[in-house]
């Protein structure tokens, strides 16, 4: 039977590296979506809140502790500390989606590793560079991780799936519990 991990945990990976899984808070989560002409319009919504839109599908965009992750050609997803009001425009749509994910946070110098063990990816520096992220899946659910510090990454997972994901990453430590 599985063992229960509860947030946060520390241990240290196979290679002992420190690592340590937190559940931090999300803040508010905004998807705005469009359809022809997508760049052009969300740009100029963006720019409104002194934000920009990201080049392509794995850089993100930060101001503060605001990050715009641009999520397919004609998404973003945008992550923020405070509600962010987006005016009426015909041709985009603005979904709150603060309640649909949870973040967790791994730190350490071990952060990478622990993610390569469940996640294929290279999630070295040099390969996943500080601003990176990538939409993937973790034990097949579909997840978002965003590396924000060299020793530091935020997984945003669905909520429902938020306690089996955190115990599946806290498995996979030396010493955990």
């Amino acid at each position: 039977m599985p063992k229960k991990h509860r947030l946060p945990v520390r241990g240290t990976t196979t290679d002992g590296l420190a690592v340590a899984v937190s559940e931090v808070e999300l803040g508010y989560l905004t998807q705005l979506a469009g359809w022809s002409d997508f760049d052009q319009i969300a740009d100029v919504v963006l720019r409104k809140q002194a934000l920009t839109l990201p080049i392509d599908c794995r850089s993100s965009s930060r101001r503060g502790l605001t990050t715009v992750w641009r999520i397919a050609p004609d998404r973003v997803l945008i992550r923020s500390d405070t509600l962010l009001s987006f005016e009426t425009v015909e041709q985009l749509v603005a979904l709150e989606l603060s309640h649909s994910r949870v973040c967790v946070r791994l730190n350490g110098a071990g952060a990478a590793s622990l993610l390569s063990r469940v996640v294929p990816l290279d999630f070295s520096e040099a390969a996943f560079p500080v601003g990176r992220f990538a939409q993937t899946a973790i034990h097949h659910v579909g997840v978002l991780i965003d590396r924000t510090g060299p020793d530091e990454f935020d997984v945003l997972m669905p909520t429902t799936f938020g306690v089996s994901l955190q115990g599946f990453i806290a498995e996979h430590l030396c010493g955990s519990g």
